[in-house]
């Protein structure tokens, strides 16, 4: 008797020893599988932002693009939105969303690619950037730097190879290089110090003039002040080449475009996305 009590009080114990056993397994387990629901829930969430923020992303991307079509496409966007001013975009701009463009003339800006020797002499051009020059105070050696180099410029930034940031930054709001494009110079889109380059005396006046009633004419112009012949035939009063600058954001998500674009057939001549 005595030896079946001693060996139910083993049995017991080992069954005691068991439970401890099977609720430490239980317990790690129930540990596993928390940290792994973690882990799925913590992992889930990183791959939803990164999907929305992918999605931001791209809309403010096309949203700033469809910036740039539209103004290609609708004629109003420059009436009513003063050249050098960012504006809200009405047409695709609601919501969540904010588009904003600006727009500034390339045909009111002085060709500064143009400035090569034709026949040893210099073309009226010259003259032109030796003012603006003059009033800016740069060096006018860079001009002849870029006279006689025979490398043509596509882009008014690649003067940052002649001229310092300081001298670029006061010069690139009045130059341009649309070599093949630009021609004459708006006199309703360009700026004082453009036309004060040209030789044109009062510029003020001419600026005063057009922000009541734009130039439809040269002729218009000449009525006002004294402009000879020479000098009229460089000057045109409609351009068809802006560059334009288009911004969305979505979101915590902002895309900008740089793009000068031709509004009579609709093409893109430069295109940069930042």
């Amino acid at each position: 008797m005595t030896a079946d009590v001693g060996m139910f009080r083993i049995v017991l114990n080992k069954m005691k020893n068991n439970r401890g056993i099977a609720l430490l397994i239980v317990l790690l387990v129930t540990a596993l599988l928390i940290a792994l629901i973690f882990e799925f829930a913590y992992a889930t969430r990183i791959s939803l932002n990164s999907a929305v923020n992918f999605r931001d992303s791209q809309r403010a991307y096309f949203l700033a693009r469809s910036g740039i079509y539209a103004f290609i496409k609708y004629g109003d966007l420059k009436k009513n939105i003063p050249q050098g001013e960012w504006s809200i975009v009405p047409l695709i701009s609601e919501g969540d969303t904010l588009v904003r463009i600006m727009w500034e003339d390339e045909q009111g800006k002085i060709n500064i690619s143009r400035i090569r020797r034709a026949g040893g002499a210099f073309n009226p051009t010259y003259n032109w950037l030796v003012q603006l020059f003059t009033n800016k105070s740069i060096d006018q050696s860079i001009l002849d730097k870029i006279s006689d180099d025979q490398r043509i410029l596509y882009l008014p930034a690649e003067l940052h190879q002649v001229m310092t940031d300081e001298d670029f930054t006061k010069l690139e709001k009045y130059v341009t290089t649309m070599t093949t494009m630009i021609d004459k110079i708006n006199i309703n889109t360009a700026s004082r110090e453009v036309l004060e380059s040209l030789g044109i005396n009062g510029a003020d006046s001419i600026v005063s003039a057009r922000e009541s009633q734009p130039f439809s004419q040269i002729s218009d112009v000449r009525s006002i002040m004294q402009i000879d012949d020479v000098l009229a035939g460089y000057l045109t009063y409609s351009s068809t080449i802006y560059k334009v600058y288009a911004y969305a954001t979505v979101g915590g998500y902002t895309k900008r475009i740089e793009a000068i674009v031709n509004t009579s057939d609709g093409s893109i001549l430069y295109w940069r996305a930042l």
